[in-house]
């Protein structure tokens, strides 16, 4: 298959660690896609994203006979908020498309909005309906500023409005996290030591507050996370074995994992691992593996 797409991911500067997880870029434009390369596959994922869709259309897939029929699907909104989700994402897009996502860690979002975000996991809504103005005025000021100042330009500023937002309500001892399993557990020690309570259901609604995931679900969240990466590396060097990679990411036995994927991907892990190589649908498993491939220092 040959493909022109653009997919990238970049992420963030050293003023918003902790605050802002990555951005990505999707663009279709001038690409002759046929109606199976334009689905969208994602893992689930504890991060909350707002995204723009900057030309075209994208139609969200609720289940697997909407597959068949996926034109049939919500339609996404110009600007998007997503909460965490905690099962795997599909989206479907009838032609040409041009779209940027930014993607937050939940806390760092919940404490710049003041939002609790156990109401928005596994759902979409226009951001209108739940981001403040502080943060709602500059993501739609960015659809102007791309058409006056170009892209680049445009997330310049679009960033610095984010950063200096941050820079205000910045909880004491964030720092950047390498792994979705390190921000979990440090989540919880932070919630453990608020004021505003310490016993284990305090703290276990704090971070539901916080996350709009529970820490089980952060939990397995950080153990198929653990899975990608080594299933990353191990591809690379060509020698996958799921039984190995299953001991190594804390999952009992093969048969947990390969129902964790599931859970999280939809799919098993030998169906991953081949559509994930080149399948144009699986350009976001794609930039996960840049993501793994990061030198630890970065």
């Amino acid at each position: 298959m040959v493909s022109t797409t653009t997919s990238e991911i970049a992420w963030p500067r050293p003023g918003m660690a902790g605050c802002m997880f990555c951005r990505i870029i999707r663009d279709t434009r001038g690409v002759t896609l046929d109606h199976a390369q334009r689905f969208n596959f994602f893992p689930a994922s504890p991060l909350c994203s707002v995204a723009w869709l900057l030309a075209g259309d994208c139609h969200l897939i609720d289940g697997p006979d909407q597959i068949e029929r996926p034109w049939t699907g919500a339609r996404l909104p110009k600007l998007a908020f997503f909460g965490p989700q905690l099962g795997p994402l599909a989206s479907w897009n009838p032609r040409e498309t041009y779209a940027m996502t930014i993607t937050f860690y939940p806390d760092a979002l919940s404490a710049m909005t003041g939002l609790d975000l156990s109401p928005f996991a596994g759902r979409m809504v226009p951001a209108e309906e739940v981001l403040p103005q502080p943060l709602l005025e500059p993501c739609r000021e960015l659809f102007d500023s791309i058409v006056r100042d170009g892209a680049e330009r445009a997330f310049s500023v679009l960033e610095d409005s984010i950063e200096t937002l941050w820079a205000s309500t910045r909880p004491a001892g964030t720092r950047p996290m390498r792994s979705i399993e390190d921000w979990s557990a440090s989540l919880v020690r932070r919630a453990a030591l608020t004021d505003l309570g310490r016993s284990t259901r305090q703290i276990a609604r704090r971070v539901k507050a916080w996350t709009g995931a529970n820490q089980r679900d952060l939990h397995g969240l950080g153990h198929t996370e653990q899975l990608y990466a080594r299933w990353h590396e191990a591809t690379e060097n060509g020698d996958v074995d799921w039984a190995g990679l299953a001991a190594a990411s804390g999952f009992a036995d093969q048969a947990h994992m390969i129902r964790q994927m599931r859970r999280h991907t939809g799919f098993t892990p030998e169906q991953l691992r081949q559509s994930a190589r080149d399948d144009e649908a699986f350009w976001g498993y794609r930039l996960l593996g840049q993501y793994f491939a990061q030198p630890k220092g970065e």
